[in-house]
Order: structure tokens, then C-alpha cells, then sequence
């Protein structure tokens, strides 16, 4: 029944497939992100800070990364997350500093350019971050992503059975 939806489920159903609604979903989780840091830590990060902190933390419960290479089949999930984060606690998880890792082993193209887009975007200016990527597509494709935006790849080194990408976050003074 409808009246038991709550106002961002009913949102949900009245975008599903309209152009740019993958977008704005992405964009909702952002802000949810954003908003979920605020209200526990008083700390007032831009979305798109607050959505690469959660998206570069590993935390089986909220698969973020996986939700938003398909957020329109994922749109129920995203909407009871956003939901959670208007009352749960901020995970201990996400208390710390920024990530310095993001594991993106066994996540297919493009999906792994775009996950290591979105959190190089929100990482601050000069900081580093290494990247685990499979053999294959994911190194041959997600480098020269990040360096067409602008980030610096200062190494590129295989270990055993993937490769570790250690990348700068562009400055904006350029």
C-alpha cells in the first residue's frame, strides 16, 4: 500500500525511468553520506567527501560500491540506507582517517573506473591513495581514467595476483 512508503520510497517510484535518475540516486546517497558524518560527529564534509570515506571503507553491510554500479536496480536498497542513516550511529569504521586503500579486486569494468572516480573526488587535494586492481582490463583501463581527470599515478606495481595502483589526488590550483 502506498501510504505505508515513506516519502523517499514514493520519490523512487516516481522517478524509475526517467533520464538522470542513476544520477540522482547516486547524488541522494552522497548527500546521506554527508548528513549521516554531520549529525554524528558535528564534522561537515561535502558529499562527495563523505561518499568516497564510505565507499573506501570496507563494510559488508553497506555495499555502496555495489549499489551504485546499478543504482536504479538497487534503488530499494539505497532508500532504506538513506533511511539508516537519518538514526543509526556512524559506523566505528568511519571515525578514523580517510582510507588509504581501495580494494577494488573483482570488481568488473567500467565499474571499477567509476568507483575509483568517485573516490578520488572526494579525497582532499595532495592526499594519496593506493588502489588494488585485477590483471587485465581493470589496469589496463583504470589508470589512464584517473590521469584523464586529472590525478597523478605515481606507481604502478604488480604483486602477486593483482596490481597496486598508488595515485595522487589532482590539485585544483592548476
Amino acid at each position: 500500500m502506498d501510504m505505508d512508503k515513506s516519502p523517499l520510497e514514493k520519490w523512487i517510484d516516481a522517478q524509475k525511468g526517467n533520464p538522470g535518475f542513476e544520477v540522482a540516486l547516486r547524488k541522494l546517497v552522497s548527500y546521506a553520506c554527508a548528513e549521516w558524518f554531520r549529525r554524528e560527529n558535528l564534522v561537515a564534509y561535502a558529499p562527495e567527501e563523505a561518499l568516497a570515506r564510505v565507499l573506501a571503507t570496507d563494510m559488508p553491510e553497506y555495499p555502496l560500491g555495489k549499489w551504485l554500479d546499478s543504482p536504479a536496480r538497487f534503488a530499494p536498497e539505497i532508500a532504506d540506507f538513506c533511511e539508516k542513516t537519518k538514526v543509526l550511529p556512524l559506523p566505528e569504521a568511519l571515525k578514523g582517517d580517510f582510507p588509504k586503500l581501495l580494494d577494488l579486486r573483482g570488481v568488473v569494468c567500467p565499474n571499477n573506473a567509476m568507483r575509483s572516480r568517485l573516490v578520488m573526488a572526494g579525497l582532499p587535494e595532495g592526499a594519496s591513495l593506493d588502489i588494488y586492481l585485477d590483471d587485465g582490463s581493470p589496469i589496463e583501463n583504470v589508470p589512464g581514467a584517473l590521469v584523464a581527470d586529472g590525478h597523478i599515478v605515481k606507481n604502478r606495481q604488480k604483486k602477486e595476483d593483482f596490481w597496486l595502483l598508488s595515485v595522487v589526488k589532482r590539485s585544483s590550483r592548476v
